[in-house]
């Protein structure tokens, strides 16, 4: 652990005086369509017809912003087999944001990016309501100072899946996951079932690479090896 705080260290002292340049600096392996939005990007699987992952940078800016949710949610024609508002129609399941809209509050344009449905994937009410929800608060609450900067993933894990939705076949998955990082912090990740959750969100915390493990996804590949290694091994919440 000792060896893992000084490379932290070392890491934000290269950070301070060489800075990586905008917010897809630490974007993630991409396994599907990559689509660019103005304040966060989409990894979309096209057999699911959901993203693989939503990343965006988080500041006190995006969620101090005066934008009202639009609740216009649009298929999105950029991806190759798009869900549509019929999918979602009558099924029992929200259409649910995987880049809040809370978290893009600062500009017409981000919040109305976040209501395209190649940002949606179909959750259980009780869970994207509830527990869900709490964490995407909690989240928020490390960016009031004006001077943190997080990095944030988010997506479904395509096991134990509850079946499809629509026409067009939109995989209703059995898991989601949260994967967060900031430079001056660490890392940490989420996994939360697709269903009503009572436990406080602490007990859903793990790591980086078991996230990794159950998506096959590389994240944050742009870091050096052995800061990887020490952020994605993190299993405590900051």
């Amino acid at each position: 652990m000792h060896s893992c705080v000084m490379i932290m260290r070392r890491l934000l002292i290269l950070l301070l005086f060489f800075p990586l340049v905008g917010f897809t600096q630490y974007e993630p392996e991409c396994k599907g369509e990559l689509i660019k939005n103005t304040y966060y990007t989409v990894d979309y699987n096209a057999g699911h017809k959901q993203p693989n992952w939503v990343y965006y940078m988080l500041v006190n800016e995006y969620i101090a912003g005066e934008a009202k949710r639009s609740n216009n949610f649009q298929s999105d024609e950029r991806v190759s087999i798009p869900a549509t508002l019929k999918d979602y129609r009558h099924c029992g399941y929200d259409r649910g944001h995987l880049c809040p809209a809370a978290d893009m509050t600062h500009s017409t344009t981000a919040m109305d990016e976040t209501f395209l449905l190649s940002n949606m994937s179909p959750q259980d009410p009780s869970f994207n309501r509830g527990r869900w929800n709490d964490l995407e608060d909690q989240i928020r609450k490390y960016v009031k100072n004006p001077t943190d900067t997080i990095y944030v993933v988010t997506g479904p894990i395509f096991l134990n899946n509850k079946g499809h939705i629509g026409d067009n076949k939109v995989t209703i998955p059995g898991f989601y996951y949260k994967v967060v990082y900031c430079p001056k912090r660490g890392g940490v990740g989420f996994i939360m079932p697709n269903q009503k959750v009572e436990q406080n969100i602490k007990t859903w915390i793990v790591s980086i690479d078991i996230v990794e493990s159950l998506t096959g996804i590389d994240f944050f590949p742009q870091l050096p090896p052995q800061i990887q290694d020490c952020i994605e091994a993190q299993n405590t919440w900051w």
